[in-house]
């Protein structure tokens, strides 16, 4: 309940910031690109095969990962600073409310390093707030502090890709299919139902052997093996980066989702 207070309040203060303020986001880019690195932290390469892949997700799903980096805060947080970015550039599909928004400041000899994952309302239940921390605590941060600002940005979303493809499915009206992702999420729904049984099984053995002092809720230990599966690909390299998504046209541009402060933030 408090959570969920304190998201509202959130979302309230956003909306009431005194027009100046928001001199301090970045203008919506113009053409409009899901990968935004105002900061320079990657090669042009790099920035290109980002785009590539969250374009084919854009196209694939309708939902939007916009991956944004500054060199300065402005005064925000970083929470603040990336949910301002979803509600001003309108990250997400009209009517899905389906946006993600990746927020990177790299580290500066006179700063630390911040970054935060914003969350679309429609998205919250895909990725709650316990998801986004995992991503940033286990994927995101540890590749910053070796200062691989594109291995970090790679792994973070491809685990949120995978989230968030469970959660809102609406193909664009494109040509081309990913077939693949769509295997995968068939992979991901199957695996989650043959843990769910074992993980119910288990629990039904301890109730019968009346030693329930150690059994919990089988929901936190569903939620730790799924997150865990996912976050798995990306320590030690990222398997299934390496290649052009092909096939796919650019970029169509945000259609209007709206944020309410759902997400998690870190630094280094």
């Amino acid at each position: 309940m408090l959570k969920t207070v304190k998201k509202h309040i959130l979302a309230a203060a956003l909306l009431v910031l005194p027009a100046i303020s928001c001199l301090a986001i970045p203008s919506r880019p113009s053409p409009q690109r899901l990968v935004n690195d105002f900061a320079g932290i990657f090669t042009p390469q790099q920035a290109g095969l980002l785009e590539r892949e969250l374009v084919a997700f854009d196209d694939s799903t309708s939902n939007q990962i916009t991956v944004v980096t500054v060199n300065d805060l402005e005064g925000y947080s970083a929470s603040e600073y990336a949910t301002r970015i979803g509600l001003d550039w309108k990250v997400g599909s009209a009517g899905f409310d389906n946006g993600l928004v990746l927020l990177i400041k790299p580290k500066t000899p006179d700063s630390n390093g911040q970054v935060a994952i914003s969350v679309g309302y429609g998205l919250e239940g895909a990725i709650p707030d316990a998801y986004a921390k995992r991503i940033i605590d286990n994927e995101l941060i540890p590749h910053f502090k070796q200062d691989d600002y594109f291995g970090g940005a790679a792994a973070a979303c491809e685990v949120l890709m995978k989230l968030s493809s469970g959660e809102i499915s609406e193909p664009r009206d494109r040509s081309d299919d990913d077939a693949g992702g769509y295997l995968a999420l068939v992979f991901f729904i199957f695996f989650a139902v043959i843990v769910s049984i074992v993980t119910i099984g288990k629990g039904n053995n301890n109730g019968r052997r009346g030693g329930g002092g150690n059994y919990r809720d089988g929901s936190d230990v569903m939620d730790a093996i799924i997150i865990g599966s996912l976050l798995g690909s990306g320590r030690g390299g990222r398997s299934s980066w390496g290649g052009s998504s092909g096939g796919f046209g650019g970029f169509g541009g945000f259609g209007g989702g709206s944020f309410g402060g759902g997400g998690a933030s870190g630094s280094w």
